[in-house]
């Protein structure tokens, strides 16, 4: 089978990951190119995979309009699948720093998927302000953040998603379930949670987890350049108090926070990493925390239970999907700063739980988040896996949407 991997600007962000990872998983039995955004223009191989770049038009000269047509370079776009002639095209980001909402319309030229990895197909933006706003069930009416665009937005989405001929992907029962409010809920969906490296992303030897556990503990705090949606804010109310607790805690903080933070007390800034070194951000630490205000089901999340660490997280989105209250970590409810710091004193101060949690959390991993589970999924939604499962996998996601098909 001929598959074009499409994605906006690469790398960026978790839905850029597993973009990425599933075209390399799938390359292994079929003949598949990843498309993306990027400087300039490319056509590489990485092993089986072809990676084709191209190039956006720089973030200065992208206005508003890029973001739903993007003439030029959707024409472009199309001339590279007219190209490959690709049996599926399997959309990720259209968005920000992306091909722009018009791409979906090439679905009329190709067998099409789309998986969704935030609420943008609902929203203005991907994350709505406030982070708990879910307006979009009722349209969008009584937005009070974008008021009139919020709308006008909406139609302008809508009427695409309507000319459009795609199947839905979406990575968690929550976003489904969202998703029924909009015209992309008429269509078929596919519940396919995300998966990773468990190869890459696992824990530390037996030996070597032994004696990292004798130094002080360590929280891990992972998010992208100045995002106030992950929680960083709430996370540095609740650090000091639990470090009265604890004196010798520490909070290790990768990417890129306000100035200043790397000034407070206890606190460490990494800055950005590469995927390469986080494999060992992971094992360095004892917990990692990640109180965001809004997300679907965050890659960090999993590669930090993959390697073996228990986690406190928000309730939030599809969140309680991935972790286990009481089993694999705590859940804590968004800007609680009390509860947030007293799930993780209880973490902090107890070894024995951390280490119960962590291996849980392994083994969670294990059973749900491969990458090879998920090009598994895909490759029923596409065809080239069994028609009878991939009918139970449909009627499944339908029944959990309320039964339509």
């Amino acid at each position: 089978m001929k598959i074009a991997v499409l994605c906006g600007h690469y790398p960026y962000s978790g839905a850029g990951v597993i973009a990425y990872e599933s075209a390399k998983e799938l390359s292994q039995r079929h003949a598949v190119t990843f498309v993306h955004g990027g400087e300039a223009d490319s056509d590489r191989r990485e092993g089986a995979l072809r990676i084709l770049s191209l190039r956006l038009p720089p973030e200065g000269e992208r206005r508003t309009w890029h973001l739903y047509w993007n003439r030029a370079l959707v024409r472009r776009l199309g001339g590279v699948l007219d190209r490959l002639a690709p049996d599926v095209v399997h959309f990720h980001i259209v968005q920000r720093r992306s091909f722009s909402l018009a791409a979906l319309l090439l679905s009329r030229r190709f067998r099409s998927v789309w998986t969704l990895h935030d609420q943008w197909h609902l929203c203005v933006r991907s994350v709505p302000e406030p982070p708990s706003c879910e307006g979009m069930r009722r349209f969008c009416l009584a937005c009070s953040t974008w008021p009139g665009l919020s709308v006008a937005n909406k139609i302008l989405k809508e009427a695409v998603f309507a000319a459009s001929k795609l199947e839905v992907v979406t990575p968690s029962r929550w976003l489904a379930d969202l998703t029924r409010y909009s015209m992309l809920g008429r269509k078929k969906v596919h519940l396919v949670y995300n998966g990773i490296d468990l190869g890459r992303f696992c824990p530390l030897p037996a030996v070597k987890s032994h004696a990292r556990e004798s130094g002080a503990p360590k929280l891990l705090f992972v998010a992208g350049p100045n995002d106030p949606t992950k929680g960083l804010t709430e996370l540095l109310q609740a650090f000091p108090l639990v470090r009265k607790m604890f004196p010798s805690l520490r909070l290790r903080v990768v990417g890129e926070p306000p100035p200043g933070v790397g000034e407070k007390e206890g606190v460490e800034v990494a800055g950005r990493v590469s995927r390469e070194r986080m494999v060992e951000e992971y094992r360095g630490c004892d917990l990692f925390v990640l109180p965001t205000l809004a997300d679907n089901t965050p890659v960090t999340l999993m590669e930090a239970m993959a390697s073996g660490l228990p986690v406190v997280a928000t309730a939030v989105g599809g969140i309680p999907e991935l972790v286990s209250e009481g089993v694999t970590g705590k859940l804590v409810a968004r800007r609680d700063v009390p509860a947030l710091a007293r799930a993780v004193a209880e973490l902090v101060g107890d070894a024995a739980l951390r280490q119960r949690m962590g291996i849980q959390a392994r083994a969670a991993a294990e059973a749900r988040f491969g990458k090879e589970r998920m090009a598994s999924d895909l490759e029923r939604i596409y065809g080239s896996g069994s028609g009878d499962e991939r009918e139970m996998r449909v009627e499944a996601v339908a029944s959990a949407l309320g039964g339509r098909r």
